[in-house]
């Protein structure tokens, strides 16, 4: 933190930074997540709630943006799958500290990702989930290739013993009892193990030499801001595809085929892309984000409700509510996969938009020639320029945004005069705030939402001391930072 103050010098009781430091006797504790917000009943701490509401009525925006995102609650995970999210033994144990491997065997789609291990090879501490470029969902075709043994959504065709068999040879490591049990569950209540079931019969119904492709397409439903059940009869409408056919197609629909088309990436529009992935944490298949969804109470015939965002959708499924038993957030490690993934998706949407609308933030004024031109290079390579596409400073963490803040910075020094104070805080995770709130055998590490809140409330209340208190002197301006 970057802070500039002017010094009371006649202040004959010092300020509270200037006396000589004693240990205080109760230190600042932000007390229990115990309030419920009144629209959504999510827990919140009171520090959380909007700053023109009062405490005796507060109003948060966190978690449904004061009653504006209205969504179902998810049902309580089956049975099997919550004894293994909460019992203590040995293979209780195992299943949470693998759970993001035990997802991988039983996940429908792949996940396309580089992952950064930099971070996890310097320090000691618990892994951290880090990517670079893009994320995509992969999917493939209902039957392996020739001799490769069956993989993915494959293995929900065979018989259980047989993908039994798959899978454990395929994830030697895990417990195979564990697994039997995972696979009873998902065949018996994730929706699409039926819906992709009923795919592969009709494709066998067609001759293997016919380019034929199944389309699977998810209608939102009657209640287009609720979560609805997939089910083949309602939700889930299959389109067999010939070629030649005229049949409209979206860009959004999963394509299956028997054997051809290799693997294609499924739409993060699709309300399929994070049911077909997160398996364990969905495991009843609720249908996850896509644009039909709106705000508030809008009907389908509404067409001016505003819609509801993915990141609305995500803050609201990350939230603790006491009637609703989350095995999103008992999940661990793939929880923070979720949460990386979800941010992914948020950001390549955004950039998508940048790049599909250069003329509406005027990027023309950014052009590669004058940029080149501007640099007085006569060497330049006109032919290896390409095509630039231009991320304004609103887009956070891009190159003209850090300008722009970097900027700002070196303008308030400049005019305030020199810099007085240069402070650092870091997160405890052992902060009573964090420990308190953690499920039965949770660490901090499996909680990230947890500690960003805590962090962003504790961020807060040091601005406060120093920037509205005063505890060093009448501040006059700040600007911070947050690295990692």
């Amino acid at each position: 933190m970057i802070l500039t103050s002017q010094h009371v010098l006649d202040d004959h009781l010092f300020l509270a930074a200037r006396r000589p430091y004693q240990e205080p006797h109760v230190r600042h504790d932000l007390g229990r997540m115990e309030v419920k917000c009144w629209c959504c009943g999510a827990l919140h701490w009171m520090d959380e709630k909007l700053c023109d509401s009062s405490r005796s009525n507060p109003i948060f925006g966190l978690c449904c943006n004061s009653g504006k995102v209205v969504l179902s609650i998810l049902r309580d995970p089956p049975q099997s799958l919550k004894t293994l999210l909460e019992c203590s033994d040995r293979q209780g144990r195992d299943f949470r500290e693998n759970i993001w491997k035990y997802n991988r065997a039983f996940a429908f789609t792949s996940l396309q990702v580089t992952e950064d291990h930099s971070i996890n090879e310097r320090c000691r501490g618990p892994p951290v989930f880090r990517i670079q470029g893009e994320l995509h969902h992969r999917g493939g075709p209902l039957l392996p290739a020739v001799d490769h043994p069956p993989t993915y959504a494959q293995l929900y065709f065979y018989n259980s013993q047989a993908a039994l068999e798959y899978r454990c040879h395929q994830n030697s490591g895990l417990n195979p009892d564990t697994l039997r049990t995972l696979q009873d569950m998902l065949l018996e209540h994730h929706q699409y193990a039926s819906i992709y079931r009923h795919a592969y019969e009709i494709l066998e119904r067609y001759d293997p030499n016919d380019d034929v492709a199944i389309h699977l397409r998810v209608a939102p439903g009657h209640d287009c801001h609720r979560y609805n059940l997939p089910t083949a009869n309602e939700v889930a409408v299959i389109l067999p595809r010939v070629d030649g056919d005229n049949t409209q197609v979206s860009q959004c629909d999963i394509v299956l085929q028997n054997r051809t088309g290799g693997l294609q990436i499924i739409s993060n529009l699709h309300p399929a892309y994070v049911p077909l992935y997160y398996v364990l944490l969905f495991p009843y298949s609720e249908n996850g984000w896509h644009p039909a969804l709106t705000l508030g109470s809008s009907s389908d015939s509404d067409t001016t409700a505003k819609r509801l965002t993915r990141t609305q959708y995500v803050v609201y499924r990350l939230q603790v509510r006491e009637n609703e038993y989350s095995a999103l957030l008992r999940g661990g490690r793939l929880l923070q996969h979720f949460m990386v993934d979800m941010f992914a998706s948020i950001d390549q949407s955004r950039l998508l938009w940048f790049r599909l609308n250069q003329l509406t933030i005027r990027a023309c004024l950014y052009s590669g020639l004058e940029d080149a031109a501007a640099q007085g290079d006569d060497k330049v390579d006109l032919h290896t320029l390409g095509q630039r596409f231009i991320l304004p400073s609103s887009y956070i963490g891009g190159p003209r945004h850090m300008q722009q803040r970097f900027q700002d910075s070196m303008a308030i020094t400049r005019y305030f005069g020199q810099v007085d104070i240069f402070m650092m805080m870091t997160t405890n995770p052992l902060w009573p705030e964090i420990t308190r709130e953690l499920l039965p055998g949770q660490t901090a590490y499996d909680r990230p939402d947890l500690v960003s809140r805590v962090f962003q409330m504790k961020k807060k209340a040091i601005i406060d001391f120093i920037y509205k208190h005063g505890i060093f002197g009448s501040a006059v301006v700040y600007v911070y930072t947050i690295e990692f």
